[in-house]
């Protein structure tokens, strides 16, 4: 009946008590820990999102910036709808007729290069 007593001791329950207490606090700093690590990670991620993204948003205002110069009007002008200013006279250019062949196609990649080569005289 003794040896009962000293299992259950009050220091044995103390001792006990503060193994418990101990592991449950070693427990909830190495989580809390983890989690501060885990945010510093997304807060870190998300810093660079958001420069990336300013990065970008300077770049589209600089493009929509250049969009709505005379420069680039007169270029669309000219280049897509084919229009002239007063005075100018518009010149197109035609490429060569595809029916024509420009080498003959039995010629190797050197002899287009370089020419044919010439005849021996032997």
């Amino acid at each position: 009946m003794l040896r009962h007593f000293r299992i259950f001791s009050p220091g044995r329950i103390l001792l006990d008590a503060t193994l418990i207490a101990v592991s449950y606090l070693l427990f909830s700093a190495g989580t809390n820990l983890i989690h501060s690590y885990r945010l510093a990670s997304d807060e870190t991620r998300a810093r660079n999102e958001v420069e990336r993204l300013r990065q970008q948003q300077e770049q589209l205002l600089q493009i929509r910036d250049y969009l709505r110069t005379n420069e680039y009007v007169e270029f669309m002008a000219r280049r897509v709808f084919g229009l002239v200013k007063p005075g100018e006279t518009l010149v197109v250019v035609e490429a060569p007729a595809a029916d024509q062949p420009q080498m003959a196609p039995d010629l190797k990649w050197w002899q287009r290069l370089f020419g044919p080569e010439p005849a021996s005289s032997q």
